[in-house]
């Protein structure tokens, strides 16, 4: 049995060829969404800026890429960790005193 040196080029060659193809397809039809209204887009998910600032990037990244982080930045930013201090606030009404929670 003989071992190829070449064969590891061929299948990075292979892989290559294979990521280009995805990212043209995806860039493709990623780029239908620049014709949906602002519901439609809502209603999956994203913005028109999210689907204007991922075909702005070079012919070779792969547009998915870019509106999953976008995604996943916007849900991170309304959590709030377990331990954070809880939203309380001091109201005041015509029988309480001043200073004093309301329940």
């Amino acid at each position: 049995m003989t071992h190829s040196a070449s064969t590891p080029a061929f299948a990075l060659l292979g892989q290559m060829i294979a990521r280009a193809w995805r990212v043209f397809n995806n860039r493709r039809q990623f780029a239908e969404l620049k014709h949906w209204s602002d519901e439609q887009l809502e209603d999956i998910g994203l913005t028109r800026s999210d689907v204007r600032r991922a075909l702005a990037g070079p012919f070779y990244t792969d547009p998915t890429s870019v509106v999953s982080a976008a995604s996943m930045q916007r849900t991170w930013q309304g959590v709030r960790a377990a331990n954070a201090a809880p939203d309380v606030r001091l109201v005041e009404t015509e029988t309480s005193r001043p200073g004093q929670l309301a329940a």
